[in-house]
């Protein structure tokens, strides 16, 4: 334990998070990132957005992907002699899905034979492709260890996922967050410190032609979950990853302890 000052808390690494619907560019801002310094964690589906690009890929097809993944990672890595700084995972909907499917077609099977001593490997009364209450909190748990862990590691880590509307059973109020099942819906926010919303916005040109531009949103209105723990952004940003590394990294860590990449 060492006793330091506020003044010395700087955002030496980025851990982001960008949702927002099917279709609007999530995956495609994945672009902005440099191409020397960025590694792509992705279903093989997932990449076509980026198939003129050069981008090192790690395919992720199951839950035990991410796990080996993260075991990488937690190290330095090297692709052709360039060191990786950057990791994009696209997407965080997926590996979800990832963990559910585990979770019913292997570990709850396993369970079930095992407290069966081998006799049945269903519970009674249950869909094959229904998950139980415990599944339920094994998934929880999964998903928030994983989550952790991926924004533990030495690099800028960044999480694409889709969106939904979630109600929080606690006050009524009706939200949009990423798309997650049950309370990590408005849990996972928490591991990172930027979480945006990714919109259309109509703007005009010098000639007042209408052009629709893909925006950030940075801020929570209430409604739609977002977050800037780095205190510098306005509250719709340009979907530029490099260029919204290098605003932090400028107004944000005058100590000289920035975001880089």
């Amino acid at each position: 334990m060492r006793l330091t000052t506020t003044k010395d808390a700087a955002m030496t690494r980025l851990r982001a998070l960008v949702y927002g619907d099917s279709g609007i560019g999530k995956t495609t801002s994945l672009r902005t990132l440099p191409e020397k310094f960025t590694a792509i964690a992705a279903a093989e589906r997932g990449l076509i957005p980026l198939r003129e690009y050069n981008y090192p890929v790690y395919t992720l097809e199951s839950w035990e992907d991410m796990q080996e993944l993260v075991k990488v990672f937690r190290e330095p890595v090297t692709v052709d002699g360039r060191p990786i700084k950057v990791l994009g995972i696209d997407s965080l909907s997926e590996l979800s899905d990832f963990c559910k499917q585990k979770i019913l077609h292997k570990d709850r099977p396993e369970l079930l034979h095992e407290r069966t001593h081998g006799k049945s490997e269903k519970p009674a009364g249950v869909y094959d492709d229904l998950m139980t209450m415990e599944d339920w909190g094994l998934y929880r748990t999964r998903m928030t260890n994983m989550l952790s862990a991926a924004c533990h590691l030495p690099v800028h880590v960044i999480f694409t996922s889709l969106a939904a509307w979630v109600e929080d059973k606690r006050t009524g109020g009706l939200f949009r967050t990423p798309n997650m099942n049950g309370k990590l819906a408005l849990e996972c926010p928490a591991f990172f410190d930027v979480v945006l919303h990714m919109e259309s916005m109509d703007t005009t040109d010098g000639d007042d032609k209408p052009i629709v531009s893909r925006v950030w949103r940075t801020a929570h209105d209430g409604r739609i979950i977002a977050k800037d723990a780095s205190g510098v952004l306005d509250p719709f940003e340009p979907a530029d990853w490099t260029a919204l590394m290098r605003k932090i990294a400028k107004n944000g860590n005058g100590n000289g302890k920035a975001v880089t990449t």
